[in-house]
């Protein structure tokens, strides 16, 4: 998650454009191997283990490493090495900017020293994965009111960042937040309604091709064109992701949710009123993910 902070970071700075920088975090997803591809060619787990922890991410929000660690699979300075890879991911996107001739090393080094100074990083909540910095920074993005109170939302788009890495790949950026979405042709909507103590609405959104996109990551395999299993997919992805917010509203705030049946639809831009959209640039194109409470 680092990463996409540190791609906003560049754009801030007027380091680089965000062409420059969506050219980079293509480089970067096409060169670097994930953390379970990394932890199979090392001879650290099988591919039967590997796919336990995958399973068990469905249910339980927790990251690759630490799953495969708590189930006996990793070995703790396995698990620090693989953690090590994973949290300085943004040094990665870096080495890719220098590498398609976007900065030098030297203007690097510096950039980085400044963005590690400026969001008070260290080699320990780096490699712990200091969940409290992760959501000091989104919340200084997007930005959430300063209240120690649950903010329902902020807990919302946390979980969905760093779901999109896990599920989907790390290879995006993050853009600011919008009222309105763009009325662009052959939009659709994959909607999933909430009700309980906190009753909403959520979608994905996005242009048919990008969707189609999404949906074979996703699923780790290509959909082609077919719109019953690509939707689908982008149906599962919504569920799996609003089912994990559940568990966790019901684990740390003892606040009960149940989610409707998924739709999918035609999106009706003009007669849409979601409180927050969430841009999510991919090298493939733009998701919008929106959420609002009734």
């Amino acid at each position: 998650m680092l990463t996409q902070f540190f791609g906003n970071y560049l754009l801030e700075k007027n380091i680089i454009t965000s062409d420059q920088l969506l050219q980079a975090l293509d480089r970067k997803h096409n060169t670097s191997q994930s953390l379970d591809a990394l932890a199979l060619s090392s001879g650290y787990m099988s591919k039967d283990e590997i796919e336990d922890v995958h399973n068990m991410q469905c249910v339980r929000d927790d990251e690759f490493v630490r799953l495969a660690l708590h189930m006996g699979y990793l070995t703790i300075s396995q698990a620090s090495e693989l953690e090590e890879a994973q949290h300085f991911g943004y040094l990665l996107l870096g080495r890719a900017i220098i590498e398609l001739g976007f900065c030098t090393q030297e203007e690097m080094s510096k950039i980085i020293a400044d963005y590690e100074f400026d969001y008070q990083l260290s080699f320990s909540n780096c490699l712990n994965f200091d969940s409290e910095k992760i959501q000091e920074m989104i919340k200084h993005y997007y930005q959430f009111p300063d209240s120690d109170d649950f903010n329902p939302i902020e807990e919302y788009s946390t979980l969905l960042i760093r779901n999109l890495i896990r599920f989907v790949g790390d290879d995006f950026r993050l853009s600011g937040r919008l009222t309105k979405l763009p009325a662009l042709p052959n939009m659709k909507e994959v909607i999933q309604k909430v009700s309980g103590v906190l009753p909403g609405s959520t979608a994905i959104i996005g242009y048919k091709d990008f969707l189609e996109l999404f949906a074979n990551r996703y699923a780790c395999e290509s959909l082609g064109n077919e719109d019953e299993y690509v939707y689908a997919a982008l149906q599962d992805f919504l569920n799996l992701h609003n089912g994990l917010y559940s568990v966790n509203l019901s684990t740390n705030h003892d606040v009960e949710i149940a989610l409707e049946p998924t739709e999918v639809q035609p999106a009706d831009i003009d007669n849409m009123s979601y409180q927050y959209i969430l841009p999510v640039e991919f090298t493939f194109g733009t998701i919008y993910f929106c959420f609002s409470l009734d």
